[in-house]
């Protein structure tokens, strides 16, 4: 019979080839969207917002069936709470931490229709591009003001928007920084806030690990849907500048209440 340690070691050994496999279905699902299903979607739909919607639920569904395959699978366990209040959100700026790799994945597997701020890294990637430009993501590729223009005329058309104020995956054992991009946009824009917490234990794909460092127990993810924020409460009677930094602090101030342990 094999011992306690040699099924953990099987365990972490299956992980790791279940992770190889998981992005390699993503990837070849990106570059199958991106070949078959959008342009059918551009044949079916003349409106360009008909078909953002119709690509953003797209997107919505590929992201829920890769993470029913990456929990069948036994590479995470996965609980969401609270998420019904995600899919009644509207012109709302969902604000989540970010530890991990497959935090957006998670939160959109959850959406039915949103967009995201994306990096040039990923507007770039060859297997993403076309899915990113078919749901109409905004691109962050250095131009700050074109971003929160955009950013804000998504809110105000009613969409969605997720945003990861840290910038990128927090480092492990670091404090958060919060950047204050996601703030001038409520602000300017009037869209409510969303608080989204993210939390893995033991943490998987950090910053800086690669994909086949598997850890040795299997992660566990939980998504909780948190509080709404109104902007307008931190824009009375203060310059907008002021609004966004006051804004920033008790984001940051509730990210620490609500995830106190994460960067121990």
């Amino acid at each position: 019979m094999l011992g306690g340690g040699m099924i953990a070691r099987l365990e972490r050994l299956w992980r790791q080839v279940g992770a190889g496999i998981a992005f390699l279905l993503f990837g070849i699902g990106g570059l199958l969207l991106t070949v078959f299903v959008f342009p059918c979607i551009n044949l079916l739909f003349r409106n360009r917002e008909t078909r953002a919607a119709a690509a953003q639920r797209t997107v919505h569904l590929t992201w829920k069936l890769f993470v029913w395959i990456i929990v069948t699978l036994r590479i995470i366990d996965f609980d969401a709470e609270g998420h019904d209040l995600l899919r009644s959100e509207q012109g709302t700026l969902i604000v989540a931490n970010h530890p991990s790799l497959l935090d957006v994945v998670l939160i959109m597997s959850l959406m039915d229709r949103t967009q995201c701020v994306v990096k040039p890294g990923v507007w770039r990637n060859p297997f993403m591009r076309g899915v990113i430009k078919a749901a109409n993501y905004i691109p962050n590729l250095g131009d700050p003001e074109r971003t929160l223009s955009d950013c804000i005329a998504a809110l105000q058309a009613g969409n969605n928007l997720v945003i990861f104020p840290e910038g990128s995956r927090t480092v492990p054992g670091c404090q958060r920084r919060l950047e204050r991009g996601f703030a001038n946009i409520a602000i300017r824009s009037g869209a409510p806030i969303r608080l989204v917490t993210v939390s893995c234990v033991p943490l998987l794909l950090p910053k800086g690990e690669k994909w086949y460092q598997s850890p040795k127990r299997r992660p566990r993810y939980k998504v909780r849907v948190c509080e709404r924020i109104d902007p307008v409460v931190y824009a009375r009677s203060v310059p907008p500048s002021r609004a966004a930094r006051n804004l920033t602090a008790q984001v940051a101030r509730r990210f620490e209440e609500l995830i106190p342990n994460e960067c121990a």
